[in-house]
């Protein structure tokens, strides 16, 4: 169970099979869950309030309790796919960059670790289809409507594109540093000020603004409907 609030944050579960949702007094139920064994990563990574096994009377036990709390109300039960509807996130990577803010990137002799990874959707969809699954848990990712894609995650993934590493939450890429170093903290402040978005520049200086929200965990059903969706379209 968890806050309705939070309705969003389903999107990362869309894959877990067996999986219903349910929305009543502010709160969001989840069914389908193993009572045993360990859960999916994503479904452990939910902000839960609270999490029960139920039996066949409807009762209520708080994990690792034997004693019913509650009786489970009754709910409009949606499989997890219609009751969070795919959005394709191709609003991640959108034209927000305008050139308002346009600064100099310079080649900077600078070897830091690379955190992302910017790819093409044909390029992912086919390392991810074959990739161990360890590979993808790691991984974050977003796709513009170009079928431009954005990894984030460590290990990235041994495929072709353009590396980027973090500095003060901005993205830049492999080989490339702020001709200013304080110009690093100052865009954070002014392009971020919510901390809400990951910033990804390109070498000429211009950027875009991701919203963290429209960066998804990577699963393989995940990708295989991110491509599914554009080859719909």
């Amino acid at each position: 169970m968890l806050a309705a609030s939070y309705r969003e944050v389903l999107g990362g579960v869309r894959a877990v099979p067996g999986l219903q949702a349910a929305e009543a007094a502010g709160e969001l139920w989840l069914r389908g869950l193993p009572a045993t064994g360990e859960l999916p990563l994503a479904v452990r990574a939910l902000p839960a309030t609270a999490a029960y096994v139920l039996d066949a009377q409807g009762r209520l036990f708080p994990s690792g309790s034997r004693t019913p709390t509650a009786q489970l109300p009754a709910l409009a039960w949606q499989p997890i796919r219609a009751f969070v509807p795919l959005e394709l996130p191709t609003a991640a990577l959108p034209a927000q960059g305008a050139p308002r803010y346009r600064v100099r990137l310079v080649p900077s002799a600078r070897a830091e670790a690379g955190t992302a990874l910017l790819t093409t959707l044909a390029v992912w969809h086919e390392y991810a289809e074959t990739a161990p699954a360890i590979r993808l848990e790691s991984l974050h990712f977003a796709v513009a409507a170009d079928q431009r894609v954005l990894l984030q995650g460590s290990p990235l993934p041994p495929i072709p594109g353009q590396e980027h590493w973090l500095r003060e939450g901005l993205l830049l890429p492999a080989g490339f540093d702020f001709e200013a170093p304080l110009l690093a903290p100052m865009l954070a402040r002014q392009l971020n000020a919510h901390a809400d978005a990951v910033l990804l520049f390109a070498a000429d200086g211009s950027w875009e603004r991701i919203l963290k929200e429209n960066v998804l965990p990577v699963t393989r059903s995940a990708v295989r409907l991110t491509a599914k969706g554009f080859r719909d379209e």
